[in-house]
């Protein structure tokens, strides 16, 4: 399958709010690895506030959103915990957000293609690594960002145990 890859912009608000709403009443349904609740996280608003201040990103496959992600510098205070191997100069640091395949895609290696585009994207940006976390039993993300060569370097809470999640690992992959 090939994807197209491209920033987001303002007009694909209400199709990443139908694309999201599919991602999590998926999980809803069937095991929910991230924990992602529908209406909660993420919604519409996730994507606007992305446009806002970071890189939304989708991923097309003929004409539908097969996948998403923000890329960012922006990171959460309690990375400062992980044992990263790069200095934490965010400037030449990329953190992947909300990285999403939409259920009709699964198992087609969208979450692999989305991977490597953003390596080779953030190669090309001149950064030295690309850091990320989920949720600790999300055993498919997990198993998807080893596989592409990103290195566990520790578990932070992210202060979201009022939802049952307390832990997340936070992965690198240096460039």
């Amino acid at each position: 399958m090939q994807l197209q890859f491209r920033c987001a912009c303002q007009n694909d608000i209400t199709a990443l709010e139908q694309f999201y709403f599919d991602v999590t009443q998926f999980l809803e349904s069937h095991i929910n690895y991230p924990g992602w609740k529908t209406g909660f996280y993420p919604t519409a608003e996730t994507a606007k506030n992305a446009l806002k201040h970071h890189r939304l990103f989708v991923a097309e496959c003929n004409g539908s959103i097969a996948g998403s992600f923000v890329l960012s510098e922006a990171f959460e205070p309690c990375y400062e915990t992980a044992n990263w191997t790069m200095p934490s100069d965010y400037s030449k640091i990329s953190v992947v957000h909300t990285f999403a395949v939409h259920p009709d895609f699964a198992k087609q290696k969208v979450g692999t293609q989305m991977l490597e585009y953003i390596i080779r994207l953030c190669k090309k940006e001149g950064k030295t690594s690309i850091r990320l976390d989920t949720y600790e039993k999300n055993l498919p993300a997990i198993g998807l960002y080893e596989s592409c060569g990103f290195r566990f370097v520790g578990k932070v809470d992210l202060g979201r145990s009022d939802r049952n999640l307390n832990w997340y690992n936070c992965y690198e992959k240096i460039l």
